[in-house]
């Protein structure tokens, strides 16, 4: 894997020297991949519109053994602009519980279709409160973190069903139901206090869901 193409999203970035960054990338054929962007800082860098936080890029990449992966060519798929703290503030929570559930370099398609849609739908709902608690709570079955539904009550077996079964439009219809978002959320709080160490940084990123 010398050199190839895929799509992701920058989670995070760090400068790096006066010039560079190494960026956290989500992509969809490989995961989570550290990458390190020449030049992006400079003036005229034809690279840096496409490497912000939360866009979507069509990645070239290059690796000689033991490195990072080098950016080589972008070109812009998707962004997601907003200044709202409303919006960004469950943008960067999502990122960070990728950040730390996320094996490098391993495959993780419908984590990466659910974050595009996630973005997606983000900066034109009313309650991003709840297209979180939905988002958090399909990853965190995918990574085995939801118990056997078996041992739920019939209520709560129902609604957990429903939020990992439809999609963020079908899931946000029930929006007046905020008893309903509030027990989905109390019990995601359970869970993310009792894994392991791996995700303390999204335990303490999300312990004000307001």
């Amino acid at each position: 894997m010398a050199e190839f193409r895929t799509a992701g999203f920058v989670l995070k970035k760090q400068n790096f020297g006066e010039a560079d960054r190494i960026l956290r990338i989500f992509s969809c054929e490989f995961g989570l991949l550290s990458v390190l962007a020449k030049g992006v800082k400079k003036i005229h860098s034809k690279k840096s519109g496409s490497l912000e936080l939360f866009c979507e890029t069509n990645f070239r990449l290059h690796r000689k053994m033991g490195e990072l992966f080098l950016v080589t060519e972008t070109a812009p798929l998707s962004s997601f602009s907003t200044s709202n703290l409303k919006f960004l503030k469950p943008a960067f929570e999502a990122a960070e519980l990728l950040l730390a559930l996320a094996p490098p370099e391993k495959p993780l398609p419908k984590i990466y279709i659910f974050f595009h849609d996630f973005l997606e739908i983000l900066p034109v709902i009313s309650k991003p409160r709840l297209l979180k608690i939905a988002f958090f709570t399909k990853v965190l079955n995918i990574f085995g973190f939801l118990p056997d539904f078996e041992e739920f009550e019939k209520r709560d077996k129902k609604l957990f069903k429903f939020l990992l079964r439809e999609n963020f439009p079908q899931i946000l219809k029930l929006a007046e139901e905020e008893e309903i978002f509030r027990k989905a959320e109390n019990y995601l709080h359970e869970i993310l206090e009792n894994v392991t160490e791996k995700t303390s940084r999204v335990v303490s990123a999300t312990h004000d869901w307001n």
